[in-house]
């Protein structure tokens, strides 16, 4: 059985008012939030055992990964495998990652379905983008291919996939105006291929050169 220690003192911290220093046998161990201090129980004179301070450390780390997980979110909406490889890049054990998400889940703050919408309305109105990149984007994000095909048919609700293709090499057709035709044709068609439509569909644009100009 490990040895107890006991706790000498507890005291609030100076430049953190929400968090408490705890001491076992005279000197410092640890720092905890407020809401930890009193979900734990503890006070002055009690006896902890290695297991009980472990657990306490644990319930202090996993605090400290919703909070961080509530900063992420209130900076922008993320998908799933986006808040949880953040999480593990912060250092945070799998076992507390996968409480946190779930934590999150049940808040209803992350969802791959409104995040799948989201993603693709916003990409639509911000920089147009092809059916393939759209979806290789949200797979890189870690979105399921049935939330994918919700959000592509959502991309191109208002637009077609071939309109936007059309309206963007007008765009680029103009910034061409300097170059021979051929050179203005290669341009515009790299320039669509980078955003991520088919061949096919680029092809059938480049048909109508002649008439880009409206």
């Amino acid at each position: 059985m490990s040895e107890s220690r006991l706790i000498t003192d507890i005291k609030l911290q100076e430049k953190r008012k929400d968090r408490f220093s705890v001491f076992l046998d005279e000197e410092f161990a640890f720092g905890i939030h407020q809401d930890v201090l009193l979900k734990s129980g503890i006070a002055k004179g009690d006896k902890l055992s290695r297991e009980k301070i472990d657990a306490i450390l644990k319930m202090e780390r996993t605090r400290s990964a919703k909070e961080k997980a509530m900063r992420l979110l209130a900076h922008r909406a993320r998908s799933k495998k986006e808040l949880r490889d953040r999480l593990a890049q912060a250092g945070f054990e799998n076992d507390i990652v996968d409480v946190t998400m779930a934590e999150m889940e049940r808040l209803r703050l992350v969802d791959d379905a409104m995040f799948a919408l989201m993603f693709a309305r916003n990409r639509m109105i911000t920089k147009p983008v092809g059916e393939f990149l759209l979806r290789r984007e949200l797979q890189q994000k870690g979105i399921g291919e049935r939330d994918i095909d919700k959000a592509v048919v959502e991309a191109y609700r208002e637009k077609s996939e071939a309109k936007v293709a059309r309206e963007l090499a007008v765009k680029n057709k103009k910034k061409q105006i300097k170059l021979d035709e051929q050179k203005a044709r290669k341009r515009v068609a790299d320039f669509l291929m980078r955003r991520g439509f088919h061949w096919d569909l680029v092809k059938d644009v480049l048909e109508d050169w002649d008439n880009l100009d409206e």
